[in-house]
């Protein structure tokens, strides 16, 4: 969406010193008032997602602030943080996030909303000085296909043009979007997102929740067609003073993911990753870029099998599997039906984690080239909720060093 007299964008700032990470109530508080009036600069209106002066309809779902010292704890929250890359270091997520594949359950009025103003409802005081159509940018930040959406209005009312802003392109990444999905163009059709502002004066923007699961950075409000907002956006203009930049966060340095580690710690070592694993029609769906899983709403067990590709002999086999914080999973490991082993991971204080207590090692395994090698998985709970029985895949190692390369420090990065 491209604009020119008038533009919205949200992004993150706070004040802050030096304190405790935040009780996840205070995350969803305001940190501006309605005195507190967004403005255009160059016929451009620029708004961080968490200058919200209220919000309403949060007896669902709410939206929760994010920074480097805040980190809201909010029932199931799958991914990791993403506050690097965020405009003013911070940003807001709808929470808790329930449907996190397409697998999971979709409960209309609970975590998937298509009635704009519905639920988890943000507000922003903007004024308005030429009314007519601005057009409308968002940058948001998608992991996968049920985080993607969201809707805004103004003034309580909710126009068809305002609804299902989408994200398709730019995952994993903080990206700008000013498409709108529609029945026939799921990834959304360009400049289609608008709103038709009737008078000038100061206008209550509002935002709601499609998707539980969506984080907010910055949107923006313009009356030119052709306009594309670049990096982070422009910047914030308002009346009063605008809370002060959050503390920055540093560019994470991109490790190699521990299975890779632990996969090339010998050079004679042969390796299949768990996604290598077939996954359509074995009940296991990807989880991210490196792992298996279960989703514990549809499936409690899963199997899944290929042929040994490498040479005949015998091998140190080590199971890469993945610590969970809600639960011990069980797996086993087969050769041509023949079982050789089962673990299950220790239970863990972190949501994921991987490390030599979370593998298996099985010693002087022989294998033939063309055995069928089999994983079997099922989910755990610790009571009250399933974990997902993820796994990051197989290392065939020479007879002597299995004990060795599980000794290798892990280098987790859930991306």
């Amino acid at each position: 969406m491209k604009l020119k007299t008038a533009y919205i964008t949200i992004v993150a700032v706070v004040v802050f010193g030096n304190f405790p990470k935040a009780q996840h109530a205070d995350l969803t508080n305001a940190i501006v008032d309605e005195n507190m009036v967004f403005e255009g600069k160059d016929e451009v209106i620029s708004i961080e997602a968490e200058f919200f002066y209220k919000q309403t309809k949060t007896e669902v779902r709410k939206w929760y602030r994010s920074s480097k010292l805040e980190n809201p704890m909010a029932g199931k929250d799958g991914d990791s943080p993403h506050v690097f890359g965020a405009s003013h270091n911070a940003y807001l997520e709808i929470l808790p996030d329930t449907r996190v594949t397409h697998d999971d359950p979709l409960l209309k009025g609970e975590n998937f909303s298509d009635k704009p103003g519905e639920l988890a409802v943000l507000h922003y005081k903007v004024k308005v000085d030429v009314p007519g159509r601005y057009y409308v940018w968002a940058q948001a930040f998608s992991t996968g296909s049920e985080d993607n959406g969201v809707h805004i209005g103004a003034d309580g009312e909710w126009p068809s043009s305002g609804r299902r802003i989408q994200w398709c392109d730019g995952k994993n990444q903080w990206t700008w979007s000013n498409k709108q999905r529609t029945k026939e163009v799921h990834c959304g059709i360009p400049d289609s997102v608008y709103l038709d502002i009737s008078a000038p004066g100061v206008h209550d923007i509002q935002i709601s929740m499609r998707e539980d699961g969506f984080e907010l950075d910055k949107f923006i409000l313009t009356n030119d067609v052709a306009y594309t907002p670049k990096g982070m956006g422009p910047k914030v203009v308002a009346s009063g003073s605008l809370p002060a930049k959050f503390p920055e966060v540093k560019k994470p340095i991109l490790k190699k993911n521990y299975f890779k580690k632990v996969a090339d710690a010998w050079p004679e070592n042969k390796s299949i990753s768990a996604q290598e694993f077939p996954s359509v029609g074995t009940d296991f769906y990807r989880h991210g870029k490196n792992w298996l899983a279960i989703n514990p709403t549809t499936h409690k067990e899963a199997v899944t099998s290929l042929p040994f590709p490498f040479e005949s002999g015998k091998y140190d086999v080590v199971f890469v599997g993945v610590g969970e914080n809600d639960g011990r999973s069980t797996f086993r490991f087969s050769v041509n039906s023949k079982e050789i082993g089962s673990f299950q991971p220790k239970d863990t204080n972190s949501m994921f984690e991987e490390g030599k207590d979370i593998n298996a090692l099985w010693k002087a395994v022989e294998l033939k080239k063309g055995d069928k090698i089999t994983v079997f998985a099922q989910v755990g709970t610790d009571g009250k909720e399933f974990c997902r029985a993820r796994w990051a895949g197989n290392v065939f190692a020479p007879v002597g060093k299995g004990m060795k390369i599980q000794d290798f420090p892990s280098t987790f990065d859930p991306n």
